[in-house]
């Protein structure tokens, strides 16, 4: 009986049972350990993922504004986007804009907010500053779950201001006599544009494109690039166009002894000299990329405001014309060198007799409501700095001005001289003449409703940035970036 209570045979089983029942419950533990640091990581990545999108959110913002301007500037729904990754992940942006610099949250008189008045709008003054919020959102492949993350970043403005690029612009018609040189920038890049006819003698060299929504008419000489016309292409007395010819309506006319060099091709008929490419006769074409006259207005802090929000020059206002000229001429003994704004008002002529001489100390704006006139023989020369100099004749734009009264013309006279590589801005919505022998020629750009230039001239096409003007977007300086949390 003793001997049957100690029989010990079925134990192992008992053993080899409780054994796997621990292995059973480790392996648990494992799979379970395994699943929630798995579960983990991937939050954790998908937390990295979404703070990456909320960043990609901002650096989105900023490198789109470079080229971006009113509206668009602030519209979330042109900056919300989603990346391209898998698994997939985006940001939503939201901008606040300020007017002034520091941000003062709230609307005016509280603060200076902007409101933003939506895409391709215009804002009712220029923005300073921002204060950007990106919430970037992720998800995994394997879960529907989303990560949220939001990062936050204020930041101050520096205005773009683009040049205008075209050598000569004419928005009337375009007169140009013998003997015109038009060297280009980078290359061949002169341009040379009119909204009317485009008229061109003898001796001629452009380096660069002849543009007319009217006619073109040229006599001997060379167009380096394309000479496009909406009427008729009139090339004669052994002219040469390196590239194409083009008459969008009508016809193409080539004396015996002119060559294009490129292909020719016009709404009607082709006739006469050499044409080394395709020639297509009767296919009507759109005209020319028509370019508007640019309104150049004049933006005071866009000049006088200390950078980066405007220009830092000094103004000093005149209402006569003659104690501006003895400003402008005296320089330096009237004023301490630096960059200066005459601005004239009322209406008035300002003019340089003969063999003036002026030095110019400072980049040198006149800013008029009335004429300006040079002389025979006016030297603008420049006067120390390392880097040229800027002078800028501007008769701001204004709707309804009557051209026809000559009130507002802008004359250079013969032998005009801007010496020592002085850069030259000529702005004026009426009539622009340049006189004879000007051979010196200017560094710049001349804009105007009609450009008239005779004989003897040679410009230098260099793009002049304008505070102001032709606003193309904005650069950015970031004051910090740092994460808030979700709203």
């Amino acid at each position: 009986m003793i001997k049957r209570f100690n029989e010990e045979r079925g134990i192992a089983m008992i053993t080899a049972l409780m054994v796997s029942l621990v292995v059973l419950f480790l392996s648990i533990v494992v799979v379970a350990l395994s699943l929630h640091n798995s579960t983990i990581s991937a939050f954790d990545r998908k937390r990295i993922q979404a703070i990456d999108a909320a960043e990609a959110g901002i650096d989105a913002w900023s490198s789109g504004l470079v080229t971006s301007t009113g509206g668009d500037v602030c519209d979330a729904t042109k900056w919300d986007g989603t990346l391209p990754t898998t698994p997939s992940a985006g940001y939503d942006v939201t901008i606040t804009l300020y007017s002034g610099w520091p941000p003062v949250p709230g609307l005016p008189p509280v603060g200076n907010e902007m409101i933003c008045p939506g895409i391709g709008q215009p804002l009712a003054t220029d923005p300073l500053g921002a204060l950007i919020v990106s919430k970037g959102t992720a998800v995994t492949s394997n879960s529907s779950s989303m990560v949220n993350r939001t990062m936050q970043s204020e930041v101050r403005f520096t205005p773009i201001y683009g040049g205008f690029n075209k050598a000569i612009f004419s928005n009337t018609f375009l007169t140009l006599a013998n003997k015109l040189t038009v060297n280009g920038y980078q290359g061949n890049d002169g341009d040379v544009y009119t909204n009317g006819n485009f008229s061109l003698n003898n001796n001629t060299v452009i380096a660069g494109t002849a543009y007319a929504q009217g006619y073109i008419d040229i006599a001997q000489g060379v167009i380096k690039q394309n000479a496009w016309a909406n009427g008729y292409v009139n090339l004669q007395n052994g002219i040469q166009v390196f590239g194409n010819a083009t008459s969008s309506t009508s016809y193409i006319s080539l004396s015996n002894n002119s060559t294009v060099f490129g292909n020719a091709k016009a709404g009607t008929s082709i006739t006469g000299g050499t044409i080394q490419g395709t020639s297509t006769s009767n296919s009507p074409s759109g005209p020319p990329p028509q370019v508007p006259l640019p309104h150049l207005t004049y933006v005071q802090c866009a000049w006088t405001c200390p950078p980066p929000s405007g220009a830092g020059y000094t103004e000093v206002d005149y209402s006569s014309c003659a104690a501006a000229q003895a400003f402008i001429t005296n320089n330096p003994i009237s004023h301490a060198s630096g960059d200066y704004v005459v601005k004239i008002s009322p209406t008035c002529a300002l003019s340089w007799g003969n063999n003036s001489v002026i030095n110019v100390t400072g980049n040198l704006a006149i800013i008029t409501d009335g004429s300006v006139a040079t002389v025979n023989q006016t030297n603008w020369n420049q006067v120390g700095g390392g880097s040229p100099y800027t002078v800028f004749f501007i008769r701001p734009y204004e709707a309804g001005l009557n051209c026809a009264s000559n009130l507002y013309n802008i004359n250079v006279s013969n032998n005009t001289n801007f010496n020592n590589n002085l850069k030259v801005f000529v702005y004026s919505q009426c009539t622009i003449n340049f006189g004879n022998n000007n051979a010196g020629g200017l560094n710049g750009q001349i804009i105007g409703g009609t450009v008239n230039i005779t004989n003897q001239m040679v410009v230098n096409y260099v793009p002049i940035l304008v505070p102001g003007f032709n606003l193309t977007g904005y650069n950015v300086q970031p004051s910090y970036m740092r994460e808030i949390s979700n709203g």
